[in-house]
């Protein structure tokens, strides 16, 4: 082959790889949209002190996790732990009690250590854990 043929064959391999790559890894906008929409539909509101209070981790401990009850809100879930989790996998209609979000905070002990925690209809329905101390 010719020199001017592997260039050819060298740019040809590369559109397709391009065209490939921009196939495949194009279609990750749902994971923005449905964190953005879990998002505003858990937001948390605060309020300001006078005394500045030092800031919780967002790492859940055992005794956390413990703490947090079947039927709990996602609000209060987060006052326990101090900080949002991340929706790991959202369904059904937000406002219905079908409306399915699934989050996840890394936890407090060993590589590894999580909770994950399963909202139903606004209200906490299964809790998990892995390694927390």
């Amino acid at each position: 082959m010719s020199k001017k043929g592997w260039i050819i064959l060298g740019v040809g391999v590369l559109v397709v790889g391009g065209i490939i790559g921009a196939a495949t890894g194009g279609g990750d906008n749902s994971k923005t949209t449905n964190q953005t929409s879990a998002a505003t539909y858990a937001q948390v509101t605060t309020t300001s002190t006078t005394t500045a209070e030092p800031a919780k981790s967002s790492k859940i401990s055992l005794e956390e996790f413990n703490s947090i009850k079947n039927g709990m809100t996602y609000k209060e879930v987060v006052e326990i732990i101090g900080g949002e989790g991340e929706v790991l996998s959202e369904s059904g209609e937000e406002g219905s009690k079908y409306h399915t979000i699934m989050y996840k905070w890394d936890g407090e002990g060993g590589f590894g250590a999580n909770a994950n925690a399963m909202f139903q209809g606004g209200k906490l329905i299964s809790k998990s854990q892995l390694g927390l101390k």
